[in-house]
């Protein structure tokens, strides 16, 4: 009964082997294809930041534009109550 429990053993070790043998090719392409991917995220990442930072830029500009009005009124104001009182 052992001898048939070894042949069994290394019959299954072989298909086994066989089987790897046979899927190879495809798990070094799969292998090939993850690291590509992990490079397309990461130069993904890298956009989406620099996207988030140039759409922070863009929602800043109004409230710099009003900040700037208002600086002029108050110069504008300043400057007429200096005029009038000179």
């Amino acid at each position: 009964m052992e001898e048939i429990s070894k042949e069994l053993c290394k019959e299954r070790s072989e298909q086994t082997r066989r089987r790897l043998d046979k899927h190879s090719d495809t798990i070094d392409a799969l292998r090939v294809c993850s690291v590509k991917l992990t490079e397309m995220v990461e130069i993904h990442n890298q956009r989406l930041s620099d996207h988030e930072s140039r759409l922070d830029s863009l929602e800043r500009r109004p409230s710099d534009i009003v900040s700037k009005i208002v600086d002029a009124l108050i110069s504008a104001i300043v400057a007429t109550l200096v005029c009038i009182f000179l």
